[in-house]
C-alpha cells in the first residue's frame, strides 16, 4: 500500500463510517415520514431525502479518494466507474 500509516487508514475508515451513520439516520427519518400527509412533514421528508442523497454522494466520493490514497487503484476506479455510469444525485 503506498506508504500509508495505520493511523491514516483508521482515520479514513472512521470518516467514511461517520458519514454512513449519518446517512443511516437520515434514511430512518425518511422512512418514518414515508406516509406523511401534512405539508410540513412532506417538506421535511423532501429536505431529509435530499440531504441523504448528498451524504450518499459524499460517501462515494470519499471512498474513491480513500481507496486511491491507500493504493487500491483498481477498487477506486471501479467505484468511480459506477459514479460515472449512474451519476451523482446532485447531477440529476
Amino acid at each position: 500500500m503506498s506508504g500509508v500509516s495505520d493511523e491514516e487508514i483508521v482515520r479514513a475508515v472512521r470518516a467514511i463510517a461517520e458519514l454512513e451513520e449519518r446517512r443511516e439516520a437520515l434514511a430512518e427519518r425518511v422512512g418514518e415520514l414515508r406516509l406523511a400527509a401534512a405539508p410540513e412533514e412532506l417538506a421535511e421528508r423532501d429536505r431529509t431525502g435530499t440531504e441523504m442523497a448528498a451524504v450518499t454522494d459524499l460517501i462515494l466520493l470519499e471512498c474513491v479518494e480513500t481507496l486511491d490514497r491507500l493504493g487500491l487503484t483498481t477498487a477506486a476506479q471501479a467505484v468511480q466507474h459506477m459514479i460515472d455510469e449512474e451519476g451523482l444525485a446532485d447531477e440529476e
